[in-house]
């Protein structure tokens, strides 16, 4: 990060802290979400839909914020992981016209029968 810019880096990102809900009520998967800090590491807790085909409590996971470029300070995009006893999530996250969209990959274990699924949503800053 360059001089100066970090100062900008941090307002930024913390335009995207806090709470985001589904603007689907029937979301298929998560109802809200909400992005925190905690020791440096940006966070993700998730709360299930009424509708969610999985109603398993959800582990706290990681996300790390990426920029259009390798030399730039913006945040455009987030990439998330969750690791569960069932299954882990890959979240590939990005802003467009003021919403997050997730596109979640869930992966179940081997021993477990329900199929590996794709899934994708879009939230709206509380």
């Amino acid at each position: 990060m360059t001089k100066g810019t970090e100062s900008t880096y941090r307002n930024k990102l913390a335009e995207y802290m806090g709470t985001w809900r589904n603007s689907y009520e029937k979301a298929r998967l998560i109802e809200e979400f909400t992005f925190f800090e905690e020791d440096g590491i940006m966070k993700i807790s998730i709360e299930n839909s009424k509708e969610s085909f999985y109603q398993s409590p959800w582990t706290i996971g990681t996300v790390k914020p990426h920029g259009y470029t390798p030399d730039s300070n913006d945040i455009v995009a987030f990439k998330g992981h969750i690791k569960m006893d069932d299954m882990e999530a890959f979240f590939a996250i990005n802003e467009n016209k003021g919403l997050l969209i997730i596109a979640g990959y869930l992966t179940f274990k081997d021993e477990d029968p329900r199929s590996d699924c794709f899934v994708r949503e879009f939230f709206y800053k509380v």
